[in-house]
């Protein structure tokens, strides 16, 4: 089971961008996201989304509709090549940790930020919670929720869970 792991690790580091400033896709931050959960071989087919093939990402995606962690954009697409926002990436920290028993969230003001009515109407507070707690970093000030993802940002974000 180690070496799988590691396998998957390696892998991740392949098809994942360097841990640097260039933006993370859907399909690849629900990849480190199943990396992070243990990377349990799942079936590949167990979604709905016909935009999502065998490919490596399709098992991390199955995983991830199962556990109710994603549910795509719409029409049947998860869009798994579309660069991942801030507030998808919030959206899914949030849904994570609810799955692990770890949601504690009794904060408000989100509608105070100077930022928020650029938050998308699907959205919740999921991404102020995630800059509060120290999930996201802000950006000057910022909530910033059409910002696109770093390979920092979901390696930092998802670190006490990855290997």
């Amino acid at each position: 089971m180690r070496y799988f792991l590691a396998c998957l690790l390696t892998l991740s580091l392949c098809v994942l961008p360097a841990r640097g400033a260039e933006g993370v896709t859907r399909g690849q931050f629900v990849l480190l996201l199943w990396q992070a959960n243990g990377g349990v071989p799942f079936d590949k087919t167990a979604h709905p989304f016909t935009d999502i093939s065998g490919d490596g990402t399709a098992q991390a995606v199955a995983w991830a509709y199962t556990e109710g962690l994603v549910q795509g954009v719409g029409d049947g697409l998860f869009a798994p090549d579309r660069p991942l926002t801030r507030q998808e990436q919030a959206l899914l920290l949030r849904r994570h940790d609810a799955r692990l028993g770890l949601e504690e969230w009794g904060g408000d003001g989100a509608a105070a930020c100077n930022d928020w009515a650029e938050v998308s109407p699907w959205m919740d507070d999921s991404l102020y919670r995630a800059c509060v707690t120290g999930r996201l970093p802000w950006r000057q000030g910022r909530l910033v929720p059409q910002g696109l993802v770093t390979a920092n940002e979901a390696y930092a974000s998802l670190a006490p869970w990855l290997p």
